[in-house]
């Protein structure tokens, strides 16, 4: 197997009980107040600092100080500079990298950072947790793959993934989309990792035939801060709705036609691509077999255990219109929303964290509510010379999501 050299760089700022000073002799014993040898000498003893200072004319140790380690601040990752070579026909490429942030204990995350170096070309990067009995096999499907990193549509490629199960329970840690490039989680909570866990950057990347093979390479970098204590548990549930808008009555083409869609989505993205939207279809109570077309797309799905929701981020692409996440308690019939952005912008997916989180109880419901406008097709520049489609839920730039990101504890 060939090994790959990544640009894996670290970026430690100080460390657990690493102290930087000049100190005596361990084996001195020192006394506040007594004689020391020289303005500014240090000597620690039982966890206390003494600094040899100056008073009237003699030289003595000052009052102790408690010894505070500093904490490691950052840690810095990055993928290597890929160049994206979509499939044939089109336009996105999904790619996974991974990462080794040498866990040595356990560890809280507090905020997560992802930064692209080319924005021409990324479309998003979604940063997932492998948990240590996982990784074996994810260095296997990254060792036989020919190129940087494996191919990844949809989901972290490793056997058995899906879309919203990538690596393992509660995987999804953090992402950057357009806008929403810095994540700090709420107070008193952080993302979990445990000794030998590792990470999957999956980078989406978009180019068209008119790019240079230097306007292509791209890479992102994982900026990562940790939680200086124990933190509640942050975790990550996704809620997607299926996609079902048709050409407009004005457009046509054979892409037009659903199925002729799909074969063109799984053509250009992935196999199981089309199988998505079915399964999708089925998760949120709709009919598989005879989906409605629809300019809206809507899930609610059940809270199974009781949780305590901090925040919401909304995901949709180029055609969205508008997008409204709510919680509703099934006690009281409430319902308060989470996050909704009335008029949709791709450049303004931030996440909004909740001035006081939600404690949802088993029962409640969570739903995600999407519109779309394939009016936009003659507006934006990215659909110039593309027949229209029949809109499903897709990877592809052209494709659509409508998707809700919850961050809560338990």
């Amino acid at each position: 197997m060939r090994l790959k050299r990544y640009a894996l760089t670290f970026l430690l700022v100080g460390a657990f009980g690493l102290l930087s000073f000049s100190a005596i002799a361990a084996t001195t014993i020192v006394k506040v107040g007594s004689s020391c040898p020289k303005i500014g000498e240090t000597a620690v003893q039982k966890s206390l600092t003494y600094t040899c200072v100056k008073s009237g004319k003699r030289l003595i140790w000052s009052k102790g100080v408690p010894i505070t380690p500093i904490a490691a601040q950052n840690l810095v990752l990055t993928t290597p500079s890929y160049m994206p070579t979509p499939p044939k026909g089109g336009s996105d490429e999904y790619r996974c990298f991974l990462l080794n942030p040498k866990f040595v204990k356990e560890t809280y995350l507090k905020s997560v950072t992802i930064t692209p170096d080319n924005m021409k070309v990324s479309h998003h990067g979604i940063l997932y947790r492998v948990s240590s009995m996982n990784v074996a096999p994810t260095e296997i499907l990254d060792a036989e793959s020919v190129e940087l990193g494996w191919p990844c549509f949809g989901d972290t490629g490793i056997p058995g993934a899906t879309a919203f199960t990538p690596a393992s329970p509660s995987s999804w840690i953090s992402f950057w989309a357009p806008g929403g490039n810095f994540k700090s989680y709420p107070t008193g909570t952080g993302m979990k990792f445990n000794v030998g866990d590792q990470f999957i950057l999956q980078s989406h990347f978009m180019v068209t035939p008119a790019y240079s093979d230097n306007e292509k390479k791209a890479s992102m970098k994982i900026t990562i801060e940790y939680a200086a204590n124990t933190v509640a548990e942050l975790k990550t549930m996704l809620v997607a709705a299926p996609i079902e808008v048709p050409c407009a009555p004005s457009e046509s083409g054979p892409l037009c036609n659903r199925e002729a869609a799909l074969a063109d989505l799984a053509k250009r993205t992935s196999a199981k691509a089309a199988l998505q939207e079915t399964a999708l279809l089925f998760l949120c109570g709709k009919s598989p077999t005879k989906p409605i077309p629809s300019a809206v797309s809507d899930c609610s799905v059940r809270v199974n255990s009781s949780m305590k929701i901090y925040g919401a981020t909304p995901h949709m692409h180029q055609l969205g219109k508008s997008v409204t996440i709510t919680h509703t308690n099934i006690v009281t019939g409430e319902v308060t929303t989470l996050s909704t952005r009335p008029q949709w912008n791709f450049d303004d997916q931030r996440t909004d964290w909740l001035a006081t989180p939600i404690a949802a109880q088993i029962g409640d419901r969570v739903s995600v509510t999407c519109t779309y406008d394939v009016g936009l097709r003659s507006l934006l520049p990215i659909y110039k010379n593309l027949s229209p489609n029949y809109v499903v839920w897709g990877e592809g730039t052209r494709d659509e999501m409508c998707l809700a990101i919850i961050n809560y504890t338990d």
